[in-house]
């Protein structure tokens, strides 16, 4: 009877909040509040159990190409793509898909989830699957040091029941991997000759410990290259090119670990073929690469989230020519990082720099050499004049935004289908 109760207040509150305007926590929070057990009797009985996906940079990429592959195999999945990566959030993409009777169509949940909320979750929802994407230098006002971070995601990979799945390219992640004795623990290998392609720090933080044995972790996918979006992997000895959703090594990657996930579950019985095919239909990650389309324009969103999802965004980017636009607000506490980054990439001139640190990415710029047309710190009125160049001069923009500007930013446009963690 609480299960029912907590569902349907938890729906109405989401109708409600929908039509307000975006998605929201708050129907996943009073859910929790009416059924604490909500997450653990709507997603305990799973037939393949829950995959938790977390790691500094590639979360929601990788979750939602693990989701895609697992669905080329016949899988029914439930998944969390809307950006609720915290308890509540969680609740509310549950409550989204579930019955009344909190019943979810599903054989296996694949989760996106916050480093700092693996561990908490664990002991309610225990994982059959951990997958961690990478440990880098991020948000340091609310983990205050990285290692503290690097214990976080050791212990949610502790709590998995079987398997661990991670990134051999980070040699933090390694050390966890290598520190979880008893546990199934794989990793996905990255050749030296991709990795030759890429700035250093762009993929992973520096190593924090100061010795390790030698990497024995058993390889289930290699990442022998990537070159415009196509990546050659090596599956159980079996090649096989890979027509990504995105241009850049951190692409293949995530698409390497979906695949080395589900070899997991699935064994022999796998079908790279269709994981392949699934893989080079599947779309961009909202604000990775996303293609939005307003007001007959269209504007690829791409998210900088710390220097080294910046460093790879860069990397991976098309020529932007001189219609960037550059969005930054107070979701970056402090902005400094932004003189460690190379800026070649962006070329001589950007088109416009808005957001409450505005004037800050405009300081930067001019540190560059890089001209700025205009600065409008207020994302609507940056959003028009941007549109009404794109419009005037027939061109496809690019904005490069922080997450909080990414969110606002699409919510002007119309695009309301993302569930806050907050």
């Amino acid at each position: 009877m609480r299960l029912f109760l907590a569902v349907l207040v938890g729906k109405v509150i989401r109708s409600i909040a929908r039509l307000r305007g975006g998605g929201s926590a708050i129907p996943g929070r009073i859910a929790m509040i009416i059924e604490p057990k909500l997450l653990q009797k709507t997603l305990g009985s799973l037939k393949h159990g829950v995959i938790f996906v977390s790691g500094s940079n590639g979360k929601s990429t990788t979750t939602a190409l693990v989701a895609g592959t697992l669905s080329s195999q016949g899988l029914k999945v439930f998944s969390n793509p809307s950006g609720g990566n915290m308890p509540q959030g969680i609740g509310s993409a549950v409550i989204g898909q579930a019955s009344l009777l909190g019943k979810l169509d599903a054989d296996v949940a694949v989760l996106e989830v916050d480093e700092a909320y693996g561990e908490v979750l664990a002991p309610f929802i225990a994982p059959s699957i951990v997958v961690l994407t990478n440990l880098q230098i991020d948000q340091l006002n609310r983990f205050f040091e990285p290692d503290r971070v690097y214990q976080m995601l050791r212990q949610a990979a502790a709590s998995a029941t079987r398997a661990v799945v991670l990134n051999g390219s980070d040699a933090n992640l390694v050390d966890i991997g290598l520190e979880l004795t008893g546990q199934n623990v794989s990793q996905v290998e990255v050749s030296k000759k991709a990795l030759a392609k890429w700035p250093e720090g762009a993929l992973a933080a520096p190593r924090f410990g100061k010795d390790r044995a030698d990497n024995s972790i058993p390889i289930s996918v290699t990442v022998s290259d990537e070159l415009e979006g196509i990546a050659t992997l090596e599956v159980a000895g079996k090649p096989i090119s890979v027509q990504l959703p995105g241009k850049g090594l951190h692409f293949a990657i995530d698409t390497a670990l979906a695949f080395a996930v589900a070899d997991q579950i699935l064994g022999e019985s796998f079908d790279l073929e269709s994981a392949s095919a699934a893989i080079s239909t599947q779309q961009t990650v909202y604000g990775r690469g996303e293609i939005a389309k307003y007001q007959g324009v269209e504007i690829q969103i791409l998210m900088m989230k710390n220097p080294s999802s910046m460093r790879a965004t860069l990397v991976a980017m098309d020529d932007p020519e001189t219609n960037i636009w550059i969005a930054m607000d107070e979701g970056t506490p402090d902005p400094s990082w932004i003189f460690d980054i190379d800026l070649t990439r962006i070329g001589k001139q950007v088109r416009i720099v808005s957001g409450s640190r505005a004037w800050h990415f405009a300081t930067r710029l001019s540190y560059a050499g890089i001209a700025v047309d205009s600065v409008a710190p207020d994302s609507k009125q940056a959003l028009a004049e941007y549109v009404s160049f794109l419009k005037q001069n027939g061109k496809r923009g690019t904005l490069l935004t922080n997450y909080e500007q990414m969110m606002a930013i699409r919510k002007l446009m119309g695009f309301l289908d993302l569930e806050s963690g907050k």
